[in-house]
């Protein structure tokens, strides 16, 4: 129940490269439960207090538990979108382009319809990585960087599986034989390494305007947004048309 409430705290505003808003009191206050029992339940370690104990359960369940659910319904609500307005000119790099910059752009938190309690996934993943990265390499911190490598692993071939390989059937493109099966991973570490930068620049660079289109699309064309054009790129790099196909 605690970690729970640790894991909305972190959710709704983000690690910020620290953890310090995330409380094991605020949690006890939100639950009901009495700060002397919880800070017994926590008190499991010598090295670490009670709310250092708890910062690092939470982390643990939010590395374990990405479901990018955001992500998914933001792709394939702007790719129906599309495919409604444009049908078969609907080309496939496009699709792949329509649905990351979609997914983009609410993982920014952009939209006004977003949920305040979905939270901002980019910011908050980004500043998890950061955060971990930046801590002293303590025996407990390398426990903690093998809980990132394991979840981004694990996220990693569940995309592979669920998302590349199909996506690839459906735009009738495979890998090129440079690169075989690691075209789908390949794909996925760029992407995902674009989705992170460009989303960090665009925090600190608001002026830039990455979430926006890069130039005026034509009548009945989607826009291209920077993160868009570079998926598109990656397709081209990693991909190639199936036999047959055009």
């Amino acid at each position: 129940m605690l970690v729970a409430e640790g894991l909305r705290q972190l959710q709704e505003r983000g690690l910020q490269v620290g953890m310090d808003h995330v409380t094991l009191e605020a949690a006890c206050a939100s639950t009901g439960v009495p700060r002397s029992s919880s800070h017994a339940a926590w008190s499991i370690d010598e090295e670490f207090a009670p709310q250092a104990m708890f910062q690092r359960a939470v982390v643990r369940a939010w590395l374990s538990d990405r479901e990018d659910t955001m992500f998914a319904s933001a792709s394939h609500a702007a790719v129906a979108d599309a495919l409604e307005r444009k049908g078969e000119a609907l080309t496939g790099s496009e699709i792949i382009r329509v649905a990351i910059q979609a997914a983009f752009v609410e993982g920014l938190n952009l939209d006004d319809d977003l949920a305040v309690d979905e939270g901002d996934y980019l910011s908050t993943d980004m500043a998890i990585r950061h955060a971990i990265a930046s801590q002293p390499h303590t025996d407990r911190d390398e426990e903690m960087l093998e809980w990132l490598r394991i979840g981004e692993m694990s996220n990693r071939n569940a995309r592979i599986e669920d998302t590349y390989k199909p996506m690839g059937e459906l735009l009738g493109r495979k890998p090129r034989p440079q690169y075989g099966d690691r075209a789908y991973t390949l794909f996925g570490i760029a992407a995902a390494a674009l989705v992170e930068g460009i989303g960090m620049r665009h925090a600190i660079l608001p002026e830039l305007e990455l979430d926006k289109p890069l130039f005026p699309a034509e009548d009945g064309d989607e826009p291209t947004l920077l993160i868009g054009a570079c998926v598109e790129a990656l397709v081209d790099t990693f991909f190639e048309p199936a036999a047959g196909d055009d």
